[in-house]
């Protein structure tokens, strides 16, 4: 089992092993903080012993036969609510000289780039070695108490991989075999991606990335040297004086196209590489790549023929795995393997005797993929629940191995703690049933897995009371290092003890958990709020076909579902955030969108039910989603989100709610309906003979957005009978 976590990793099958601790500024400087997820494995390599708070134990450190003095010390981190171990050698000047000499490389780099940081009066962050050059320090138990065996894995050159972003210079670049950037910018400044020209070295790859797609891969042949902007690029704003690099181009045909990769190559740490967290390319000039991600690439393009030189020596790889333990990287499915996993599901819940609608499955996963939060409503016994217990028995998850919670609400739930927990009298803090999950699931060898909450008839208490927290939470989400991270759940407030400040501190919802609330309507239940419905998908359970029977022939269907059962989070998790991260791969699918929205959004401004950016986001996400994976023609999934994101935020009795509603109907019938739409005429008369189109026994209208015809048809007709109507009346 792998255990990772910032520049400390962990294989449990290798015998001995405390950690691993890649190489940074501290390890030169004083030593190195060990994260609380490591405290474990010091301990037992102590066995069972540790310094006393605020205290040091002398340490012996081994290597090859030598022995270096340090200190283990214990000390209190006020600030963030825990206690913190270091192993601290700043006295033994022997052993950093030591580690200065073996690990030359990554201190030469560090100290240049510590020096460039003080030339520019920017800020930068912390110094980094970057993946394809770090160098690391094994810590082995040795059966004594605080005597610890170390190995060095120096680095050893080897090519390094780039990735270029070239424009409309690109053809003349390729026929001069040549890239080329500036010193410094018009403010006299230097760029990160300008900087990076003077480390490309002879026999480097380079990929190379124009108009949505890499198309050319090259090799090095001589390294940067400064040189006068060339004549190819006279037309550009550059300054005059920069680096030039020669390099020989090879075009691959087909190009590679950026949505058949981002997401995998997002999933390999690249520090300051060139994918920003949504999936899309950093605007800059040469990034920093991998050979990791090479391979990557690789696999994922087997119709593309790479020369020669792109082809890593297999046997050399595999050493290099062996001897450095490499950390395989958790990926997502690729795209065009989504259709046929989601078929899985669906076999899946056949076999099991249930059925639901056409594209139903497909609705609740691209729901799910866009934000962590569903909501299932309808009436009563039509599988609600058990579309969510399937769902996550189909990908593995259960509840006998606590994948898979069911959490019955209660009508006397009226604040968070009745979730999340509280702190008792004696000063512990009691975890609620949801807080259980998290803990679990945020555990590092629980990372990858998928864990599914299904809050049932989660609207028999007032939604906003006991749910407003992990609302909020849930809006805090945020890339870090390549994960989502959001602000912690529990307040520091209520962990008093240190057992609980380890296992519920820094406590928030993590990127492996999805959250699916199911509601009924009726005289027990309450009504969401914006606030809920702004946050969530919405699919509706009303339109139940009684004469489906179980099929014999589907039950006993031997398919293979394994591809399903063992998928990691990411074929759930979502690839987008903020409409920044999508917009410059679909931006066009997102316009189009939007202009949709924007007209609708002008007929809710009526009766104040118009929608902001956060549902305009959720909803450009859907979109892409599902041109992403082909599941559904854009009109039907927007159909889909016009039913689920715009209509549960209709209510009223006003004539203002049956003018909008008559509107709508008109745009969801389209042109080719057959059905007249004449709302001055229906503002003042009977519209049962629009609604009653959609009347048990009818023929349905050929509809552009069938799913939201039909639930405007019943709102109408309440609004008529009623004289109030909203999306919940059943």
């Amino acid at each position: 089992m792998i255990k990772q976590l910032r520049s400390w990793w962990k294989d449990t099958e290798i015998p001995n092993l405390i950690g691993r601790k890649k190489v940074d500024f501290s390890i030169f400087r004083d030593g190195t903080h060990i994260p609380v997820e490591f405290h474990p494995d010091f301990l037992e390599a102590n066995q069972g012993q540790q310094p006393s708070l605020g205290e040091g134990r002398k340490v012996k450190l081994v290597h090859e036969d030598r022995n270096y003095e340090a200190t283990l010390f214990k000390i209190d981190q006020v600030s963030a609510g825990r206690e913190a171990l270091q192993l601290r050698y700043n006295g033994n000047q022997t052993l950093k000289n030591l580690l200065i000499e073996t690990f030359s490389h990554s201190y030469s780099y560090i100290m240049q780039e510590r020096t460039n940081q003080q030339a520019d009066d920017a800020k930068r962050p912390q110094v980094v070695v970057p993946e394809d050059q770090a160098e690391y320090i094994d810590f082995f138990a040795t059966g004594v108490p605080f005597e610890y065996r170390l190995e060095f894995i120096p680095f050893k050159s080897k090519p390094n991989v780039w990735w270029v972003n070239q424009g409309t210079t690109i053809q003349a670049e390729k026929e001069e075999g040549i890239l080329w950037a500036p010193l410094l910018n018009s403010q006299g400044r230097k760029l990160y991606h300008w900087e990076t020209m003077k480390e490309v070295k002879q026999g480097d790859i380079i990929l190379h990335y124009s108009n949505k797609a890499i198309r050319y891969v090259s090799q090095v042949t001589e390294a940067a040297v400064e040189a006068p902007k060339p004549g190819s690029m006279a037309n550009t704003n550059w300054q005059e004086d920069g680096r030039l690099v020669r390099t020989e181009y090879v075009e691959l045909t087909p190009p590679i196209m950026l949505q058949q990769f981002n997401q995998q190559i997002m999933q390999v740490n690249l520090t300051q590489g060139p994918l920003h967290s949504g999936g899309g390319v950093n605007q800059g000039y040469l990034f920093r790549f991998s050979s990791q991600g090479l391979q990557v690439l690789q696999s994922l393009t087997a119709e593309v023929t790479w020369p020669d030189f792109t082809i890593l020596d297999q046997d050399e790889a595999a050493s290099n795995m062996e001897n450095a333990h490499e950390v395989i990287p958790i990926l997502p499915p690729t795209d065009s393997t989504i259709t046929t996993l989601l078929h899985q599901i669906q076999s899946h819940i056949r076999r099991k005797g249930f059925f639901f609608p056409e594209h139903l499955i497909e609705n609740f996963y691209l729901s799910l993929k866009t934000k962590p939060f569903v909501i299932l409503a309808g009436i009563s016994g039509t599988g609600k629940t058990r579309l969510v217990k399937l769902f996550a028995e189909a990908l593995g998850a259960t509840g006998n191995n606590g994948q898979f919670t069911l959490i019955p609400v209660r009508p006397d739930w009226s604040d968070p703690a009745d979730l999340l927990g509280y702190k008792d009298l004696s000063g512990r803090f009691k975890p609620g049933p949801l807080t259980e999950v998290l803990v679990e699931a945020r555990k590092l060898e629980n990372q990858h897995k998928p864990y599914f909450i299904c809050m049932d008839e989660m609207n028999l208490a007032r939604v906003e009371h006991y749910f407003s927290d992990l609302l909020s939470v849930l809006e805090t989400q945020d890339w870090q290092e390549g994960k989502i991270q959001t602000q912690d759940l529990i307040s520091s407030t209520m962990l008093d003890t240190s057992e609980d400040q380890v296992k519920f501190g820094s406590l928030g919802i993590p990127e492996n958990v999805f959250l699916i609330g199911t509601v009924n309507m009726d005289e027990t239940t309450h009504p969401f709020s914006k606030k809920v419905l702004d946050r969530a998908n919405t699919l509706e359970f009303n339109y139940i076909n009684l004469q489906q029977y179980p099929d014999f022939n589907e039950q006993v269907e031997t398919n293979d579902n394994s591809d399903a059962a063992e998928l990691n989070h990411l074929f759930l998790r979502s690839d987008y955030l903020q409409l920044v991260d999508a917009y410059d791969t679909n931006k066009e699918l997102v316009v189009r969108t939007t202009e949709r929205l924007v007209k609708i959004n002008a007929l809710l401004e009526d009766i104040h039910a118009h929608v902001g950016f956060r549902v305009r986001d959720a909803i450009c996400f859907y979109m892409i989603y599902n041109e992403r994976y082909k599941l559904m023609s854009e009109e039907e999934a927007f159909d889909w989100q016009l039913l689920q994101k715009i209509l549960p935020r209709i209510q009223g009795s006003h004539s203002s709610v049956r003018r909008v509603l008559l509107k709508l109907m008109k745009g969801a019938l389209g042109t080719g309906s057959g059905v007249t739409v004449n709302i001055e005429d229906l503002m003042d008369n009977d519209a049962s003979p629009l609604y009653l189109k959609w009347a048990a026994g009818q023929t349905l209208p050929t509809a552009k957005h069938p799913q939201s015809a039909r639930k405007l048809a019943f709102m109408l007709r309440r609004l008529e009978e009623d004289g109030f109507t909203s999306y919940w009346l059943s």
